[in-house]
């Protein structure tokens, strides 16, 4: 399967993973500054902190840099024996999770949470948050099993720590515990899923292993193997029936964990799911099986289903935020992963209509890029709300809009555009999912959507309305710090802003679409994608070699 000879990563294939790299540097500098600057260290947590964002906005620029080179422009590229795929796909999922990283850091300090970390621990907390950004990069790239099982592990190990970091908390560690349990139990099954893919089809590239289930068709062994696979990537999108850790996890972690595993790892593993089911959909030979491929679809769009009602159901008991919000996510996951299990059954068909394919990946990345704000916003108002009024609690809210007028109407124009509010960014992002499920003929994932939307009513907008401006309250007003009021106009006014012109963001998802249909068409067609040791073969976005040979080094 591999050629086991020692292979020196050229200078390309290096420079094709310089944001990982940059983490992984980030992370050693991080753990070994205290070494050198001790009393600097040892005074506060500032250095450190300063060390993660400096780390995590290299990053950014480096995939920004790569999207703008011209060899990647139309193209895609496997590094590694196959292992890794970078293209404008995975560069830019890549960079709206390192922009993501980089807001959390804003929030982390913004919100005073930066104080509740010791000096002595701050090393190991950015450690760990570097190492978990590293792992969801690798899985936007993965395409290879081993590949996707070794990212998920790199980002879940990490978050496992971040999650019980809280020392002073009787919740952390046990958010920690539960979040290892859950997180071991599912990757033994996934691994056991990979195992039986390898052990029927000899095979764990992603690409060889569609067109070989294409030849095959269903067996015992397959469906394990996708059950498996399920699984693991259902466990870090908090999907049915792996969701169970999710809603004590987030209770239990702080405001700025929570908030970045409720979207940057959902938005990883999202990326995963819409390759698999694109590569899928692809493989040569697989319109003679078009049963395999409508009970694939079925199967993951179920799964998508049980997990938006299950969230939203679970949703409107919570009283605690942060538990809302952990369920809320888990319905938001189910959304997206309707939408990724037509992807597949849309390749197969793009010969129909070829623009079904990309519009449902244009409306999957266009719906995760508005979540990123709208999530990012709730929890961080949620965590100044806990500040400026003592509670978590929406039944203790009572009258909040009296006591900070501007966090009540901001929380709620966030919340809204979760439920779906018109004319807000959370609208148009389910509008355009709702749209191309439609055309898709999936008429009752559509169903399941608006359904689902309608009870999200009443704990998006309805209860927390009721408490803050219904019941009266004799509290004193209050003003948000200047520094924090310009972060919350910030994210208040991007989130108006993808109200206002959704068409930008709309292109952007649009072109990412492209480029994720391009690569299992042209491998459908028997044109292999790969770069191992000093050869490479690139393919354009129309399918032809545009070139074959020795790499030259930028």
């Amino acid at each position: 399967m591999f050629d086991l000879q020692p292979v020196i990563p050229s200078f390309t294939q290096l420079s094709a993973i310089a944001p990982e790299i940059i983490l992984t540097l980030g992370m050693c500098v991080a753990l070994l500054l205290p070494l050198f600057a001790r009393d600097l260290c040892r005074r506060n947590n500032k250095a450190i902190t300063a060390v993660g964002m400096v780390t995590v906005l290299a990053a950014l620029f480096a995939a920004l840099t790569d999207l703008g080179s011209p060899s990647l422009a139309g193209s895609g590229h496997a590094f590694f024996h196959g292992t890794l795929v970078i293209d404008p796909f995975s560069q830019s999922v890549k960079a709206l999770i390192l922009l993501f990283t980089f807001l959390v850091f804003l929030q982390f300090i913004f919100t005073g949470s930066r104080r509740e970390i010791a000096a002595t621990d701050a090393p190991d907390y950015i450690t760990l948050f570097l190492g978990a950004t590293l792992g969801m990069c690798l899985m936007v790239s993965a395409s290879n099993l081993l590949m996707m099982f070794v990212a998920l592990e790199a980002a879940s190990f990490p978050s496992f720590g971040l999650a019980a970091f809280r020392k002073n908390s009787k919740l952390g560690p046990e958010a920690g515990l539960k979040y290892v349990l859950f997180g071991s139990v599912a990757s033994a099954i996934m691994l056991y899923g990979l195992s039986m893919f390898y052990g029927q089809y000899g095979t764990l590239d992603l690409h060889e292993l569609a067109a070989a289930i294409a030849q095959s068709g269903p067996t015992w062994g397959l469906a394990l193997g996708i059950f498996g696979l399920m699984i693991g990537v259902g466990f870090k999108l908090s999907a049915f029936p792996v969701h169970f850790w999710c809603p004590d996890v987030f209770e239990g972690a702080s405001m700025e964990i929570t908030t970045f595993l409720s979207v940057a790892s959902k938005g990883a593993a999202v990326a995963l799911l819409l390759r698999i089911m694109f590569t899928l959909g692809a493989a040569p030979g697989m319109e003679s099986q078009p049963g395999l491929l409508n009970g694939i679809t079925l199967f993951v769009g179920l799964t998508g289903g049980a997990t938006a009602t299950w969230g939203n159901l679970a949703a409107l008991r919570q009283d605690n935020i942060k538990r809302m919000l952990a369920y809320s996510s888990i319905g938001h996951a189910g959304y997206m992963i309707m939408g990724c299990a037509l992807v597949g059954r849309a390749t197969y068909h793009v010969g129909d209509d070829p623009a079904l394919a990309t519009a449902l990946a244009s409306a999957i990345l266009f719906y995760l890029f508005i979540y990123l704000f709208m999530n990012l916003g709730a929890f961080t108002i949620a965590g100044l709300i806990e500040r400026a009024g003592g509670t978590l609690f929406v039944s203790n809210w009572t009258g909040f809009w009296r006591r900070n007028a501007l966090l009540s109407l901001l929380l709620l124009v966030c919340l809204g555009s979760l439920f779906g509010f018109p004319p807000l960014g959370g609208f148009w992002g389910k509008v355009f999912i709702a749209l191309e499920m439609w055309r898709d003929g999936a008429w009752w994932l559509v169903a399941i959507l608006l359904t689902n939307t309608v009870i999200s009513s009443y704990y998006y907008l309805l209860r927390p309305a009721y408490y803050m401006f219904m019941v009266q309250d004799k509290g004193q007003p209050r003003v948000v710090a200047g520094s924090r009021g310009v972060i919350l106009a910030g994210i208040s006014a991007l989130v108006l802003l993808l109200a206002a012109v959704p068409t930008p963001i709309s292109r952007w998802a649009d072109g990412r679409a492209v480029m994720l249909l391009s690569l299992p068409a042209q491998q459908a067609a028997g044109n292999n994608v790969d770069v191992t040791g000093d050869k490479t073969d690139t393919l354009a976005a129309g399918g032809d070699p545009v070139h074959s040979g020795s790499v030259s080094e930028p």
